[in-house]
């Protein structure tokens, strides 16, 4: 995931680059095939992963879901197009157990010592302006509109407030526990449902600090708030834990970012796994069933404003045409399978090489039409990483809302 802290002191200039590099893709005749809709931004992704077998035994790639050859196939709905547009190796769909597609690239699965292989995909991914996504454009979050805990269909209760994946929040040790006591101390007998998100939203908010260090290993909720630090989807974790204590459904949602000014080398798990970036971030928040509203993303770490906990919502990284949503998680444990996988690659020879890159080469026909358009162009494209000026408006905006 993506430092987000970073991103608010740098939006300024960010935006600006964000803006010049998209409109310069477009007049350069970069646009490629685009979907038939009235407003987009089109990206191309590209995907690189070199496995290399550095030991002397011969390697199984299927055995560690870090060299396992798939890829993410994105989500693709009224918000978004995601087509694969070419790939290494030929590509068969499959679905993980949260419903999430998944392409299986056909490589030899046996890596002998001192051999390697690279799968490569690309992808072209046109996110659209949809009423969802203008929704921070058109605030109507307030207290007086939300619906109450008994407006909350049964069926999405019965699936998204189970304590399953990293949320086991029925867990019996004293750790859990304490995330049950405080999500119940937080909302005590609120029942209008927004109310009681925005007191869990404004308690992480001021109490959870994103990490100076990130270390490999992702944290549980329990952990989270036993430290009281945690990155973007450790924080988004703690949030759906306390909602499904409460009753309110929640789960975890993740995508890319365009992020102009990123260009980052990192590695994990003693150097065997190695990421270059080049202007993409990974990216996670929570997903919360608010009546009449119905999802809602909660974005802790690039949304949330001291100030203005409402951008939390109305902020999220889903809601602006720089992020590629990916999947879901529902049901899966994630974190406690990543956690063992980094540890079993440490234990082997392998070196892993990831290079991702994101770039614009598309944007709407519609916005360009005048210079009128342009500006609003501008304004929007503008947002999805530069939250400053919806985050003045929006505060002038919270004194009366929150009243």
């Amino acid at each position: 995931m993506p430092k987000e802290r970073g991103l608010r002191t740098r939006s300024h200039c960010i935006a600006v680059i964000l803006i010049v590099s998209i409109i310069l893709a477009y007049t350069a005749g970069t646009t490629g095939q685009v979907p038939p809709t009235d407003y987009y931004v089109g990206y191309e992704l590209s995907f690189s992963r070199t496995i290399a077998n550095k030991g002397p035994v011969t390697i199984d790639l299927t055995l560690n879901e870090l060299t396992t050859p798939t890829t993410s196939l994105f989500m693709n709905d009224s918000s978004q197009v995601v087509k694969l547009i070419s790939s290494s190796h030929k590509v068969t769909t499959s679905a993980d157990p949260d419903g999430n597609l998944v392409g299986i690239l056909q490589v030899e699965r046996m890596l002998k010592p001192g051999q390697s292989v690279t799968i490569e995909t690309s992808f072209k991914a046109f996110p659209r302006m949809t009423q969802k996504r203008r929704f921070e454009w058109n605030p109507e979050l307030e207290y007086s509109r939300s619906g109450l805990k008994q407006d909350i269909p049964k069926e999405l209760t019965e699936k998204y407030c189970s304590s399953s994946g990293p949320w086991r929040i029925n867990d019996a040790d004293q750790s859990w526990l304490s995330v049950r006591r405080l999500a119940f101390k937080l909302a005590g007998n609120e029942t209008n449902v927004l109310k009681a998100v925005m007191r869990l939203v404004e308690w992480t908010g001021q109490n959870v600090k994103y990490p100076s260090v990130k270390g490999d290993r992702i944290l549980l909720p329990n952990e989270t708030l036993t430290v009281l630090e945690g990155d973007c989807d450790e924080q988004a974790n703690l949030i759906i834990s306390f909602c499904r204590t409460l009753g309110i459904p929640a789960y975890l949602q993740y995508g890319c970012m365009y992020l102009p000014s990123k260009v980052e080398k990192v590695s994990k798990f003693d150097g065997r796994l190695s990421f270059h970036f080049d202007r993409i971030g990974w990216h996670a928040w929570a997903m919360i069933y608010v009546p009449p509203w119905e999802w809602l993303p909660v974005d802790m770490t690039i949304g949330y404003s001291k100030e203005d906990a409402f951008l939390a919502i109305q902020a999220a990284a889903p809601q602006t045409l720089s992020t590629i949503i990916s999947g879901n998680y529902f049901m899966a444990d994630y974190v406690t399978e990543a956690n063992y996988f980094g540890e079993q690659l440490k234990r082997t020879e392998v070196r892993i090489e990831q290079k991702e890159t994101m770039k614009p080469i598309a944007i709407s026909p519609e916005y360009q039409a005048t210079a009128a358009v342009l500006a609003t162009t501008i304004t929007l494209v503008g947002f999805g990483v530069s939250i400053v000026a919806t985050y003045v408006i929006l505060r002038r905006r919270s004194k009366n809302r929150l009243g």
